[in-house]
């Protein structure tokens, strides 16, 4: 007979019989780690708080890897430049072998390969170059903290600019520990300033010396902008800029009086006068008359290129949209070109079909580059053959292809290039190679050393098919 028991399971006051009593559960197995099904037997379905946080999960990942991609670039980047100066032939022909600055020219051409692969500009190749060799030899801590992906390449950048000046161990030791702390918590902004003014505190140099070197980089440069219009920049000294600014705004408010004078009394006299300038509009008229010297004997004079479609020269538009062109600055509308054209001394015209445009009048020498070949490549070009150049052909060198001496190559427009000094340098003495293709005759190739070659159709505006 079976003895009934008490139900551990379930109602407490229910009675089981012996042989129905469940079996022990298996502890050891509930234990053990379970298998896991497949993922896409069992979807899992997240909270949005849940996916919000994978997604920046997933940011955040992508950020390190970008940062220790970033660091492994400017470390690749320092290797090519001092491996460039320690084996110089990887280079320089022989004649470059023999020049003073063998060593600059061969990092140039380095540079210059590099960038051609990386599609950057020399300049920026030099400049990772740079930050690589500092962080690494300099700020050996916050290089490890850059390496592991763990602050980004502007944090990097501004620890390398305020590293500028510090030369004492003692002061670059704090200078690399303190940034190192402090880098995975502020935003580049917040630690560009923290690190320059950890520099100014550790700075041995005095001011008066730093202002100085500082001035050693004033300079002047002109930047295109939209609708004809372009900035012109001066870094210049802080007290010539105020004693600039002041002049202007005095002069300024003097005008705007004038012409207010004059609105009166041509109002009074029942005449209509042109708008009245603004402020900010007198300031900008009185810098260029100044700049240029309007009204004087040594007035600006000149002779800008303008590329004119023939049917621009009557203030219109020609097929397919054709726009005037002003060399060094792009299209401008064509009532602005026609009026340029009636002020005939301050340019040189060159009239284009306006339905091929093809450039009209220019002819070539067989010796050396005439003055009707150099505007030609000049109007042709815009800027440097050389990829990647922005200097203006107008101021380049022209260079012959296949040279005239060594290889006997002819003065004609398909064996000649402009290209800026340093580029031409480049060309003559290191073994960087630029070359013409047969088939096509914009076409140029360009070689170096490393094997690395690019065909490239160099245009002064290549989105504009008329030029």
């Amino acid at each position: 007979m079976k003895t009934p028991v008490e139900n551990p399971f379930g109602d407490p006051g229910a009675l089981l019989l012996e042989d129905e009593i469940p079996p022990e559960p298996d502890w050891a197995y509930l234990d053990s780690p379970r298998p896991s099904a497949p993922v896409e037997s069992v979807p899992v379905l997240a909270s949005p708080v849940e996916s919000v946080g994978y997604a920046i999960d997933s940011a955040l990942e992508a950020q390190h890897a970008g940062n220790r991609a970033m660091a492994t670039q400017l470390a690749a980047l320092a290797a090519v430049l001092n491996t460039s100066r320690a084996h110089l032939s990887v280079y320089l022909q022989p004649g470059g072998l023999a020049e003073p600055d063998a060593v600059e020219l061969a990092a140039r051409a380095a540079a210059l390969d590099a960038a051609l692969q990386l599609n950057l500009t020399p300049n920026q190749v030099r400049d990772r170059a740079y930050e690589g060799q500092l962080l690494q030899e300099k700020l050996p801590a916050f290089w490890e903290l850059f390496r592991l992906g763990l602050t980004s390449y502007a944090h990097a950048q501004a620890a390398v600019q305020f590293a500028n000046g510090l030369d004492e161990p003692d002061a670059v030791a704090e200078y690399d520990s303190t940034l190192a702390a402090a880098a995975p918590t502020l935003t580049p902004a917040a630690f560009r300033t923290k690190a320059r003014v950890l520099q100014q505190r550790l700075l041995a140099e005095p001011p008066a010396a730093r202002t100085a070197r500082a001035l050693t980089e004033r300079r002047v440069w002109v930047e295109p902008a939209e609708d004809g219009m372009a900035w012109l920049h001066a870094l210049i000294s802080a007290p010539d800029a105020i004693r600039v600014k002041a002049r202007l705004n005095s002069t300024a408010r003097n005008v705007q009086k004038q012409e207010k004078q004059a609105d009166r009394i041509a109002r009074e006299a029942g005449t209509n006068r042109a708008s009245r300038r603004t402020r900010p509009q007198i300031r900008a008229d009185l810098a260029v008359a100044w700049l240029a010297g309007d009204g004087t004997p040594t007035a600006a004079k000149v002779r800008p290129i303008l590329l004119v479609p023939i049917l621009s020269m009557l203030g219109t538009v020609g097929q397919d949209g054709q726009l005037p062109v002003l060399h060094g600055y792009g299209p401008i509308d064509p009532a602005t070109a026609a009026g340029l054209f009636d002020d005939a001394p301050a340019f040189r015209r060159i009239g284009t079909d306006p339905i091929s445009g093809e450039i009209l009048d220019l002819d070539r020498t067989a010796y050396r580059p005439t003055k009707a070949q150099r505007d030609w490549l000049t109007v042709k070009y815009g800027r440097c053959a050389r990829p990647g150049c922005d200097c203006d052909a107008a101021t380049a060198d022209i260079d012959h292809l296949r040279e005239w001496a060594r290889d006997h190559g002819p003065t004609n427009i398909r064996n000649l290039i402009p290209l800026c000094p340093p580029e031409h340098r480049l060309k003559t003495l290191t073994k960087i190679r630029i070359s013409r293709d047969r088939d096509d005759g914009d076409a140029l190739t360009i070689h170096t050393p490393t094997g690395y070659t690019a065909r490239y159709t160099p245009t002064a505006y290549p989105d504009d098919s008329a030029f």
